[in-house]
């Protein structure tokens, strides 16, 4: 018999780690292509991983706002269902493009686009993920045993 509260518990701690939790396996197993593509990242390498990321979220982020002055404010859908958090299509679309661009692109500059390249491919996927979840996948109705544990 699950503890009452301990449910409801784990699924809020599951919906907060969700986009964390995917954009983490994207550039993970993007650097790790690219590294084992390319070898090790240098300091300066790592550097430039973190300025193209942090660019790229920044620009992503300002056209889903409407400009970077914009506030982008806390996620506005619903509950979705678990299978939307599904992260396999957007990390691998990062993990694939870097591959690629570890194919011909040079040091820092090839760290910058991994950075730019899986932080893109994994917002963009995962907004398109959330979206279909949101249009497509009704959640299905708690049992009564879920509802009796859900507080």
């Amino acid at each position: 018999m699950p503890v009452p509260g301990y449910r409801r518990q784990l699924r809020a701690v599951v919906s907060g780690s969700a986009t964390p939790y995917g954009y983490t396996l994207t550039l993970w197993t993007a650097t790790t292509v690219t590294s084992a593509t390319r070898g090790e990242p240098r300091a300066v390498d790592a550097a430039a991983l973190l300025v193209g990321a942090a660019l790229s979220f920044v620009a992503v982020g300002a056209i889903a706002a409407g400009g970077p002055r914009r506030p982008i404010g806390p996620r506005a859908a619903g509950p979705t269902p678990v299978w939307a958090a599904l992260h396999l299509p957007s990390a691998g679309a990062g993990m694939l493009l870097c591959r690629l661009l570890a194919s011909f692109l040079s040091r820092c500059v090839l760290w910058a686009a991994v950075g730019a390249v899986s932080t893109a491919a994994y917002l963009v996927g995962a907004a398109a993920q959330f979206w279909y979840a949101e249009r497509h996948g009704a959640e299905a109705p708690l049992r009564p045993e879920d509802a009796r544990h859900a507080s």
